[in-house]
């Protein structure tokens, strides 16, 4: 519990669409833009647990980055 809150310290950054088991995934992703950039495309995207799982380990946050920078 104090991981989460460490890591969403602003309630008002929850939300309810996600389950818990989506915001432990999401606690481990280091750099926040990149939890940012999750927690919106899982919510926007209707993304499971194994989807947002796929996501994170495949690195769609640095492949969007490397894409947008050519």
């Amino acid at each position: 519990m104090r991981q989460f809150y460490q890591t969403f310290p602003s309630m008002n950054a929850l939300r309810s669409e996600l389950s818990w088991t989506h915001y432990r995934i999401l606690m481990r992703v280091e750099k926040e833009p990149a939890r940012e950039f999750y927690l919106h495309e899982c919510v926007e995207g209707n993304w499971s647990t194994r989807q947002l799982e796929r996501q994170i380990n495949s690195l769609y946050f640095e492949r969007i980055l490397m894409s947008s920078k050519q």
